[in-house]
């Protein structure tokens, strides 16, 4: 996420982001840039960050074994097919009328447009301020669907996939894909940012996601330097329990309401183990 955040700002401190949105803005309506940009940056956030996890499940490098959480747990062909052509149609049937739908309120509160676009210090700000707003809000969702209606009826299709990858982090239940859709665009509605950085922001979310399916925790991930920043390996401790670790981003709720299911031990074991 540091990677990403990073490349932002350079981008937008280069000179070239601006001239790139006056092309667009002067050939595209503002419905257009509104609802054909955020399903772009949806559907090309989830795939290219996919990208590198499918080339790794594919090739099974030997020497990069060991940062596989789940040690030889890999995804078939089928299953990276199958995964891929529910995402599809969840993304057209599902994501892209919510989009449509909540059109109409992002342009009747005052989303922005127009130039200059928005300093990169202050995209940086708004997408963490994002970050806190959907991982609080998605814990308490994430919680209701572990209860036992809601899992039985809905959540139990994300966690058809006890080995998570990369592309198995939107694979849900449509109705899953609405109710946690609500904690993501929450936090552009309370500050109602430039559309640009409603851009980055969903990317941003699409690379998290993937990251904490990915299935791998290298040494660079940013959780080895901030702690709080949950990871990878605590969300597939989620998969594999079936329950507990429910924040999407942060370990702040899991720890304030205890429900972390002994993970921290969990840890501590791993590490007097190896």
């Amino acid at each position: 996420m540091i990677l990403e955040l990073t490349a932002v700002g350079l981008f937008v401190g280069s000179g070239y982001a601006e001239p790139v949105w006056k092309f667009l803005s002067e050939r595209y309506s503002e419905n257009v840039l509104l609802i054909g940009g955020m399903f772009i940056s949806l559907v090309l956030g989830y795939f290219l960050g996919s990208l590198p996890y499918i080339i790794l499940d594919t090739l099974q490098i030997e020497s990069l074994q060991k940062y596989k959480i789940q040690s030889g747990k890999y995804p078939s062909r089928s299953e990276m097919l199958k995964t891929s052509m529910s995402l599809m149609m969840l993304f057209c049937g599902v994501m892209l009328p919510m989009i449509i739908l909540g059109t109409p309120a992002f342009k009747l509160l005052g989303m922005r447009f127009d130039l200059p676009l928005p300093r990169w210090n202050s995209i940086v700000i708004q997408v963490l301020f994002f970050f806190i707003v959907e991982d609080f809000l998605n814990y308490w969702f994430h919680r209701w669907l572990h209860t036992p209606w809601a899992y039985k009826n809905i959540h139990s299709v994300h966690h058809e996939n006890t080995s998570p990858f990369a592309l198995s982090a939107t694979y849900a239940h449509p109705i899953e894909v609405i109710l946690l859709g609500i904690p993501t665009f929450t936090g552009p509605f309370l500050v109602q940012p430039h559309l640009f950085t409603l851009w980055i922001w969903l990317m941003m979310r699409q690379y998290e996601a993937i990251d904490i399916h990915s299935g791998y925790e290298f040494p660079w991930n940013i959780n080895s330097v901030f702690k709080f920043y949950a990871g990878a390996e605590h969300h597939d401790y989620h998969h594999y329990m079936f329950s507990g670790n429910f924040a999407s981003v942060f370990t702040w709720c899991d720890k304030l309401y205890g429900t972390g299911l002994g993970y921290e031990s969990f840890q501590v074991k791993k590490m007097k183990a190896q």
